[in-house]
């Protein structure tokens, strides 16, 4: 059988069109929860890692470097015969191959067959939430949702090898870089080699992507810099004493796999990227935080 077609399944399945980026992917887990503890039936389509950020799950996941070609996302749906669907993405692309298949999706686009209206006062996490209620008829409130995202016993392994040869014990970990910018403004700290030049009371660990391992290594000369899968990078973020981010992709999964995470905000829109878990922090005039003011968290 080929992976891109599930196994026989109850005609009134459900696909979820997961969202394009890590972070938003991450804010569906809430949603997600409800639906499986509502019992209704569902497979979700994301990017290739999305099967390892959810490697410790038992969700049904489809994950294919196809996901942005419509034609194959069209023949997918048809091939497997879904009966309902839901967007977390409000794009074009991603609305027709599912309409073409004669799927009527729950979502925000303007071509969504049953469209909600996205609400901005809203944390991201609530508005994915608002989805899954057209499918769980409101027996859930986002607030019961307090699970985090399991890590796979495998992961586990491999993670507690790599921290004990690697990394060793009182470290923290900071996470850098973003990607993109907010209304044109760049989201990254502007004082991580301060920081890290300053501290003095643990060891700092760095968590970058591979495309942004160069970069870091020439920034960050005198730290331990490792690039690592995403359960991986869950799995050293949960045994870290504290997580620093921006708001970013590695934040929110600090804040979902349990990690005791500070994300570092300043331009972005923070009622609705927050860390869903944790803590964050700004400086005045809602801009980012000194160097110094975030180092007298530590001491």
């Amino acid at each position: 059988m080929r992976d891109d077609v599930l196994p026989p399944r109850k005609t009134d399945e459900l696909i979820i069109r997961l969202p394009n980026w890590i972070g938003d992917t991450l804010m569906t887990f809430p949603m997600l929860m409800s639906l499986q503890k509502s019992g209704v039936d569902f497979s979700c389509l994301g990017h290739s890692w999305t099967k390892d950020l959810f490697s410790g799950t038992d969700f049904n996941i489809v994950a294919d470097p196809e996901i942005k070609n419509p034609r194959w996302c069209f023949n997918f749906y048809k091939q497997n015969n879904f009966r309902q669907g839901m967007l977390c993405t409000n794009t074009f692309p991603t609305v027709v191959p599912m309409r073409l298949a004669g799927l009527k999706p729950v979502g925000y686009h303007m071509l969504a067959s049953n469209r909600l209206n996205y609400d901005n006062s809203l944390h991201t996490v609530e508005n994915y939430f608002e989805l899954g209620r057209f499918f769980t008829k409101n027996k859930i409130k986002v607030e019961e949702i307090s699970e985090t995202i399991p890590i796979s016993e495998r992961n586990i392994e491999i993670g507690k090898k790599l921290v004990s040869e690697k990394i060793g014990t009182d470290y923290i970990v900071i996470c850098p870089y973003a990607t993109n910018l907010h209304k044109g403004k760049n989201k990254e700290w502007p004082y991580w080699q301060e920081f890290c030049k300053k501290i003095k009371k643990y060891n700092v660990v760095a968590l970058v992507s591979n495309d942004d391992l160069e970069r870091c290594k020439h920034e960050f000369p005198d730290i331990n810099i490792l690039s690592c899968g995403l359960a991986l990078t869950a799995y050293i973020m949960q045994n870290a004493k504290v997580v620093l981010a921006n708001d970013s992709g590695p934040m929110h999964i600090a804040s979902f796999f349990g990690a005791k995470v500070i994300g570092l905000l300043g331009v972005t829109e923070i009622k609705k990227t927050r860390p869903w878990h944790g803590e964050y922090l700004i400086g005045e005039d809602d801009g980012f935080i000194s160097a110094d003011k975030l180092l007298e968290k530590f001491y």
